[in-house]
């Protein structure tokens, strides 16, 4: 008996043994690659998910925990607009109206009622990735100015009113992060998004390390933000500032520090009120038009905290419509851009549940991934920011092969970034053979680095991969020259 408890007790020592070392039995290059990763010290503690497909077949080149369930960061927006382009189509583009209550007075050319921007969801309005050469972010403003002027509008008595009900009014994720919040990463989908829903700041420091900053311009401007500052500058050569503010609040704090001796150093934040700041702006643009408005923008949402209702009937008189839905796609993917991965999400949840909310659009993906591929995907958002997303190398796979295999494949496949050329893959694989090759979308935050996309084998294999690990005892860039080593093995596969 002692005999038998002693065997025991030693067969699971060893078995604990060879778990805390990651040990498998690696089947070629690839895993052998992996495999000596996955037992280097500074990821003792970490967990990884990885697999390789072959998208003609099916069959399994490489794998190593691919059914755990990890948090993506950013690899989590393939999910988002790959679902978004099966369910609402690559094509689709979403409306922004122009409307307006009461009745036009032919005789003094004045319109008696309200100016209404009725949202539709659009991240494109005066956002900075859909600029033709030589245009300004405003100048949309200008050309809905010149369609109030056909209606021979000179005067409105009334307001500008912002309605952004096409969404829900949370904006933010519940998931997310306060120190998140106030940051241009951090901005969230509204019904009517404007200019990135970014904020500009610009800094001037002292020139010591330690001395004070000044804000010295906001744009765009509105009228009720003011900012505690508390940045300081110093001898580091990089923006490091912070701002820490809610949805909605006009109260704003920037922290942390920026470099010292710096004139116009520009910080990114988020507008905190953006369909206010839409008719704020238009109220500006008509007025540089000759036409007179008697009374100050705002919005529905205002509107309804003063329990101000509005139940007149609206007149359509001008339908603006945003880029399709791919070309957001290939911006979300390609530069890995938060904002409009938050509005396709909600985009789904709309269609899906006639409810533009973040949680109507992670469960309607949730359910679709689901569905087809199986339990383990957890959404919470449609970016990655949210720690609270749980994804599978063997999920990840499974989309990105089903999408290769789909209608929507050339928009899929041209939204993701080429290694060593473009996009937030531009530095990986350069000098070998995953330059040029491999399509993919990368992953980052803190103890979180993610890789997934395409690639083409030497041996002529096109395959589908994803890699995805949390909690390293490293610094990020160490962790993505591992990875960039597997996505080269990748490449170089000759099986």
């Amino acid at each position: 008996m002692f005999k038998f408890l002693y065997t025991l007790f030693f067969i699971l020592l060893v078995s604990s043994s060879i778990i805390g070392q990651h040990t498998y039995t690696p089947k070629n290059s690839i895993e052998r690659v992996a495999n000596a990763m996955m037992n280097e010290k500074v990821l003792k503690n970490a967990a990884f998910s990885f697999r390789v497909v072959e998208i003609s077949t099916d069959s399994v080149l490489a794998s190593y925990n691919p059914k755990m369930s990890l948090t993506p960061a950013s690899t989590m927006k393939l999910v988002t607009t790959s679902a978004a382009m099966a369910i609402l189509g690559s094509y689709k583009r979403f409306k922004t109206k122009l409307q307006y209550t009461g009745y036009i007075d032919t005789a003094t050319c004045t319109l008696h009622g309200n100016l209404y921007i009725k949202g539709g969801g659009d991240p494109g309005l005066g956002s900075k990735y859909f600029l033709k050469k030589g245009e300004n972010q405003s100048d949309f403003l200008q050309d809905w100015a010149e369609e109030v002027e056909k209606l021979n509008i000179h005067e409105i008595d009334g307001r500008v009113i912002a309605d952004a009900s096409y969404f829900s009014q949370d904006m933010i994720p519940s998931t997310w992060i306060w120190g998140d919040m106030g940051n241009y990463y951090g901005a969230g989908p509204s019904g009517l998004t404007i200019y990135d829903n970014m904020q500009h700041l610009t800094f001037s420091s002292g020139p010591n390390a330690g001395d004070n900053t000044s804000i010295d311009c906001i744009t765009p401007y509105l009228p009720d933000v003011w900012f505690e500052n508390k940045v300081k500058a110093s001898k580091v050569n990089k923006d490091n500032a912070y701002i820490y503010a809610a949805p909605y609040s006009p109260y704003r704090k920037a922290k942390g520090t920026i470099p010292k001796g710096k004139e116009e150093f520009n910080v990114r934040g988020t507008i905190h009120d953006p369909a206010y700041q839409a008719a704020y702006d238009f109220e500006y643009y008509l007025l540089k038009n000759g036409i007179t408005v008697t009374q100050n923008a705002t919005t529905v949402r205002r509107q309804d905290l003063l329990g101000i209702k509005d139940t007149a009937s609206r007149t359509d008189f001008y339908t603006h419509k945003s880029p399709s839905l791919s070309r957001i796609a290939y911006w979300t993917n390609h530069v890995s851009v938060n904002l409009f991965a938050e509005h396709l999400l909600n985009q789904i949840g709309r269609r899906k549940y006639g409810d533009g909310s973040n949680y109507s659009g992670a469960l309607a993906v949730q359910k679709y991934w689901t569905n087809k591929f199986g339990s383990g995907l957890y959404v919470n958002d449609g970016s990655g920011l949210s720690r609270h997303n749980a994804v599978s190398a063997y999920h990840l796979t499974s989309i990105l092969r089903y999408m290769r295999r789909s209608k929507y494949s050339k928009s899929f496949y041209s939204s993701m970034a080429t290694a060593g050329k473009s996009g937030t893959m531009r530095r990986i694989g350069r000098g070998t053979a995953a330059a040029g090759n491999i399509r993919a979308k990368s992953g980052t935050m803190s103890r979180v680095k993610s890789y997934a996309g395409y690639c083409t084998t030497k041996s002529g294999k096109k395959v589908a991969f994803a890699m995805i690990i949390n909690n390293f005892n490293c610094y990020s860039s160490t962790v993505t020259k591992k990875l960039e080593k597997l996505m080269v093995a990748i490449a170089n596969f000759n099986g």
